[in-house]
């Protein structure tokens, strides 16, 4: 569906900077590309990423050619094109997929379902538009992790991240897909607040070992149910 209101206020417009600081600061870019990697890889060779946005992950699977991102932002298409090369972009509803059924053999999903009012018609959508035997990757915050919980309180227009859990998101998967496999990646990003670009420090070169060693404790410490990221793989689509 087109973005309205809140939505259309925080996401309708492209954010060069978010773009630049996940792809290009040194610190954030690796974490990105690490996370981004360990849920979407091997890719397919039919690639869709829904709801793609600035297109920074298609930028960290190498900008594969032949992949289609979709976003409902024109103005996020249009910084797409000029800034992520390889792939192609287009302007689309992500509950009315614009392709014919089978198209892909791989769909991506990075932080989309929190967003949408009926995230089960996108479910429906990918399962008409993936290939038999094709497989859908879904990458999304947890409502159970401190730092994700606090930035749904504080960010109106991702209140969405606090109904996103394991359950809900696998059993949303699985009344299209047969098989659903979930993992935990990134235990307590503490370095999206410490070099966040508006809200941190980004230059703080010399925070960068104290922030790395809290996340090695984090991951050691924390129950994985706590992790950020939630990934589901689905395969088998009814």
């Amino acid at each position: 569906m087109p973005l309205e209101g809140v939505q259309f206020e925080a996401f309708g417009a492209a954010d060069a900077d978010h773009f630049a600081w996940v792809t290009g600061h040194e610190f954030v870019a690796d974490r990105e590309r690490a996370l981004t990697e360990s849920a979407f890889l091997p890719l397919g060779e039919r690639i869709l990423d829904v709801g793609c946005g600035e297109g920074a992950t298609l930028f960290h699977l190498g900008r594969p050619e032949g992949a289609v991102g979709i976003d409902a932002s024109e103005d996020k298409i249009a910084f797409c094109r000029e800034h992520v090369p390889g792939p192609e972009f287009m302007v689309a509803d992500a509950e009315e997929l614009p392709f014919e059924d089978d198209r892909f053999d791989h769909v991506i999903v990075r932080d989309v379902f929190h967003h949408l009012p009926e995230p089960s018609q996108l479910v429906n959508e990918i399962a008409r538009v993936l290939e038999p035997t094709g497989r859908l990757d879904v990458l999304e915050p947890c409502a159970f992790n401190p730092l994700v919980a606090l930035h749904a309180i504080v960010t109106p227009a991702e209140r969405g991240e606090l109904e996103s859990t394991p359950s809900r998101l696998s059993a949303m998967l699985s009344a299209r897909f047969t098989h659903v496999a979930v993992t935990r990646h990134q235990a307590l990003p503490v370095h999206r607040v410490v070099f966040h670009p508006r809200l941190g420090r980004p230059g703080w070169h010399g925070a960068r070992p104290a922030v790395a060693a809290l996340e090695r404790v984090a991951q050691a410490l924390m129950p994985q149910l706590m992790w950020s990221y939630i990934h589901l793989r689905a395969r088998g689509h009814r």
